[in-house]
Parts: C-alpha cells; structure tokens; sequence
C-alpha cells in the first residue's frame, strides 16, 4: 500500500470523493486541502493537521498507536483539525472552495433572483 502521495493525487482522489459526495462534502474537504496548500499555512501547522487527519482515517490499530502517542483518540483528532484547518481558512480560500464546487456543479446550482419589497 502506497503511503506517501502527491498534492496532485490527494487532489484527484478528493475530486473523485467530493463529485460521489456532493457539495455538502465537498466544502469541507476542499476547505483542507486548500489550507494544506495555501502559501499562508505554516509548514508546523499542515504537519500537525496531518497528523490529525492520519488519526482519523487509519485503521484502529494504527488509531491505538497514534491515540498512545499523542494522547488523542479520532474525536479528538477531527476536533483539532477542524480547529487548526477553520484558523486558516482565508476569504480567498473561501472563494476558491465555492469556485470549485460551482465549476464542479453547475448544473445543480439554481440562479436565485432577488426579492424585494416594494414600498406601497
């Protein structure tokens, strides 16, 4: 089993899952990859997302190890990603999330005309 992958093959992998998702899994997980590649992320910081997103997707012997390591168990390990990704997350980082999914989606977003009251 390969362990060690390029941002370009998370990239497609994520692609592949998010368009199997839909938008509502897709937010999320665009949200991390592009904080794990913003220039603006500091290199300690995508270590330790890392580390914390290997705790939640590995396997619960590798969970064991990890859990005794860094004294967290998957709970743990999504709450603290989650708090490290959202510290990062940019409004360009934002709006690349919503490109995405657009681009990805566009036959399932539907124009919303705006409504306004008119004064009687």
């Amino acid at each position: 089993m390969k362990l060690n992958f390029s941002m370009d093959e998370i990239r497609i992998k994520v692609e592949e899952y998010i368009k199997k998702g839909g938008r509502a899994t897709g937010r999320p997980l665009l949200a991390v990859y592009y904080v794990m590649t913003a220039d603006t992320t500091p290199e300690s910081e995508r270590t330790n997302i890392m580390i914390a997103l290997v705790a939640i997707v590995f396997p619960t012997s590798i969970e064991d190890i990890l859990g005794q390591l860094f004294m967290v168990g998957k709970g743990g390990a999504a709450v603290y990603a989650y708090k490290k990704v959202k510290k990062y997350i940019t409004p360009q980082i934002k709006d690349k999330v919503e490109a995405k999914l657009d681009e990805w989606f566009h036959d399932n977003v539907a124009e919303v005309e705006p409504l306004y009251l008119e004064s009687k």
